[in-house]
């Protein structure tokens, strides 16, 4: 692992992930973060060698993406990946998808993970030696600007729900 943030996955995006708006639809912007996941996951050392050695894994337990900007037919896409924080259970990571030609955010996601025991199903600590790796990775990244948006909510007032026309 490096100071560098993980640029790992690239793509083009093909006719099948076009919608009839003509943009790439949403639950593919969701299915490029998770295979960037998924290789950001091998990176950092807890992919499938991890869970093969160490009968342990991660699953997502909260989710969230901002949509910034539509995607079309034919655009070079990549996500950048990033560690952003690390407890001895949770791991909390964010992933910048960019049209890589046009240079532009199309999407922010963050999610959190959960260490997990695979014999037992239940949350469990991290082994200490990947978490001394995990942390030093946060370190390192620690003085990057974080991504705009990270930690964004949902919210639509309470007086909006239901209200007359």
């Amino acid at each position: 692992m490096a100071d560098t943030l993980f640029r790992g996955y690239r793509a083009v995006v093909v006719p099948e992930w076009i919608d009839i708006n003509d943009h790439m639809n949403a639950r593919f912007y969701a299915s490029v973060i998770y295979d960037a996941h998924v290789l950001f996951t091998d990176h950092i050392g807890l992919g499938e060698a991890y869970v093969a050695a160490r009968h342990c894994g991660k699953v997502v337990v909260e989710s969230h993406m901002v949509y910034e900007r539509e995607l079309r037919l034919g655009d070079e896409i990549g996500v950048t990946s990033r560690l952003l924080a690390v407890d001895d259970k949770r791991m909390h990571f964010a992933h910048e998808l960019t049209n890589l030609r046009q240079g532009y955010r199309a999407a922010l996601a963050e999610q959190l993970d959960l260490h997990v025991d695979l014999g037992s199903r239940r949350a469990a600590p991290l082994p200490a030696d990947i978490h001394q790796r995990l942390v030093a990775l946060v370190r390192s990244q620690a003085s990057m600007p974080l991504p705009a948006k990270l930690g964004r909510a949902l919210h639509l007032p309470v007086t909006s729900r239901c209200a007359p026309r």
